[in-house]
C-alpha cells in the first residue's frame, strides 16, 4: 500500500473513481461522437470560449471584490 501512495501520490479510492471517470467519458465519446461529431465540437469550443474568456475573468473580479470589502 505505501508503494501504492508514493507511486500514485494518492490513494486507491482515488485511482478507481478517477478510472471510472475516465470509462464513462470513454463510453460517452463512444456513443454520441459518430452521430454528432460537428455538434460536439461546437459546444467544446463554445464551453472553452465561455469559461475562459467570459466566466473566469467574472469570477476573478468577484473574488478581489470580496476580498477588498473583507481587508476594510
Amino acid at each position: 500500500m505505501s508503494r501504492l501512495l508514493r507511486w500514485y501520490g494518492a490513494g486507491p479510492l482515488h485511482l478507481l473513481t478517477l478510472t471510472g471517470c475516465f470509462a464513462l467519458a470513454g463510453y460517452a465519446a463512444v456513443e454520441l461522437l459518430p452521430h454528432n461529431a460537428v455538434g460536439i465540437l461546437i459546444w467544446f469550443v463554445a464551453a472553452v470560449i465561455g469559461h475562459d474568456l467570459l466566466l473566469l475573468p467574472l469570477y476573478t473580479l468577484a473574488d478581489r471584490s470580496v476580498l477588498a470589502v473583507f481587508r476594510h
